[in-house]
């Protein structure tokens, strides 16, 4: 060996031994957790395709509160009450997000993010407060939605009907659902190899999907952003009615008061949101809903027979789930089990905060982990099987269980939840009330879901047929 490598290579060895020194000495500081490797954490612990059950798993090992290196810690909340307390009790200091890499691509890496779902502090509150205002005026959770959807409803039941009556029995669900929530993005924040990036941000080199999801994302960028230019074009005058939250929102940039928190890159970013957020999880619940009533077709039969009692041959009405137990239970039974976001969207620290013991820097990364509680034997005894009777009562009513909160809890909880369960009831129900669904050619669709970030079925077919006698 050299003279040279004889110098360099003491130093080398002793360099690592620091760097792997000084992050297991920083272990120390959080909650416990699973044994990271130094640069890759615990990714390789998880199971991404069902990561509830490694969360669930390290529940039992270390407690309500823990951390998971990916490879930056990230503090996981497990237990309902421990959630409750961070997101609820101490909700300003657990409102932030984390300046994830792969979002940052979109938003210029600002510091505190953009849009309404992964932006934080005075930006995220002008975003949320101004969404929530105009879903006010345009009749969220109010009779001009419930309207709306039952318009939708009955053009997705025409097409069916349409398909049947030309000798099409066997379909794929997808695009009908699709089109009645809304126009479809399918699978664009939804990969696996995303999260790896945002944890590793040098991995975008050696994976081809970057390219694609950069491609993708900035095509759809383009395409809000023609479309923003086509409102102001015939948004003429101000004084003008907003026909829609993009109206309203050119409105509110031209008042020119509100400094930056209002430009069209926002709004861009504000519309992605809400169209990604807002119809591929109400769709792909609805996909997953009829899975589960092929492969279970006694409970379809109990909700068909609950619907005949109820509405009978009537347009579903909103108000009607009151003396729908079953229906309810069934569809609350199916958001458990599918565990829409695995992940959940991460919160981050907005300040230092002594909590459950430990010291928590600003800018922590937080991950209430909703599947550890939904999947939980004690809470949900057999938690893996679908059985609504676990949110009915002895005497067949409802019960509702506090843990269970697949809109998420606190100052982040999901934004359109009105919307959301509105649309699940009407549309899931409406279906239940006009078609039974079965096998194709004997197969029943897969349970397995597809690999990433959000639990989407895999592509199935199943036979569709007509309930004559309505």
């Amino acid at each position: 060996m050299s003279l040279l490598g004889t110098l360099i290579f003491p130093f080398i060895i002793t360099f690592i031994c620091f760097i792997v020194f000084q992050f297991y000495l920083r272990r120390r500081n959080f909650p416990p957790g699973p044994v990271p490797l130094p640069l890759i954490g615990n990714f390789h612990q998880i199971d991404l395709a069902y990561p509830h059950r490694t969360m669930v798993a390290w529940n039992k090992k270390y407690g309500e509160m823990f951390t998971v290196w990916l490879p930056k810690p990230i503090i996981v909340l497990a237990d309902y009450k421990v959630m409750k307390d961070a997101l609820i009790k101490h909700g300003d200091a657990f409102s932030g997000r984390p300046m994830t890499f792969v979002y940052g691509i979109f938003s210029n890496h600002q510091p505190d993010g953009d849009g309404i779902i992964l932006s934080q502090n005075e930006k995220w509150i002008h975003q949320r407060r101004f969404a929530l205002k105009v879903f006010r005026d345009f009749g969220m959770g109010k009779n001009l939605m419930e309207t709306k959807i039952e318009y939708h409803c009955n053009k997705l039941i025409e097409l069916i009907h349409y398909d049947i009556s030309n000798g099409k029995t066997i379909m794929n669900l997808h695009l009908p659902v699709a089109f009645c929530v809304g126009n479809i993005i399918q699978d664009l924040f939804a990969s696996v190899e995303m999260l790896m990036i945002d944890c590793y941000p040098w991995m975008r080199f050696f994976l081809p999907k970057y390219y694609r999801y950069c491609r993708n994302g900035f095509a759809l960028q383009k395409f809000f952003l023609d479309h923003i230019d086509e409102h102001e074009k015939h948004l003429s005058h101000e004084d003008d009615e907003p026909f829609d939250f993009i109206d309203a929102y050119i409105k509110e940039i031209k008042k020119k008061t509100n400094g930056n928190n209002y430009n069209k890159i926002s709004l861009a970013l504000n519309s992605g949101d809400l169209w990604t957020g807002g119809l591929e999880t109400t769709v792909t619940t609805i996909r997953w809903a009829i899975i589960y009533m092929i492969r279970f077709p006694k409970i379809q039969n109990r909700l068909f027979d609950e619907i005949s009692k109820v509405i009978g041959a009537k347009k579903v009405k909103w108000l009607d789930r009151n003396n729908m137990p079953y229906t309810l239970a069934t569809i609350y039974e199916v958001q458990r089990l599918v565990n829409i976001l695995p992940w959940h969207i991460p919160h981050a620290t907005t300040k230092d905060i002594y909590f459950h013991g430990y010291l928590i820097p600003k800018g922590t990364t937080i991950m209430p982990q909703l599947g550890a509680i939904h999947f939980n034997e004690e809470l949900f005894p057999n938690p893996e099987s679908i059985n609504p009777e676990r949110f009915l009562k002895e005497d067949g009513s409802l019960r509702l269980i506090n843990e269970f909160n697949p809109f998420g809890i606190g100052k982040r909880s999901c934004l359109g939840e009105a919307l959301a369960r509105m649309e699940l009831f009407m549309i899931f129900t409406t279906l239940i009330q006009n078609f039974q669904f079965s096998t194709a050619h004997g197969v029943a669709p897969s349970l397995k879901r597809s690999l990433g970030m959000a639990s989407v079925p895999q592509e199935y077919e199943c036979t569709v047929e007509a309930r004559h006698h309505l």
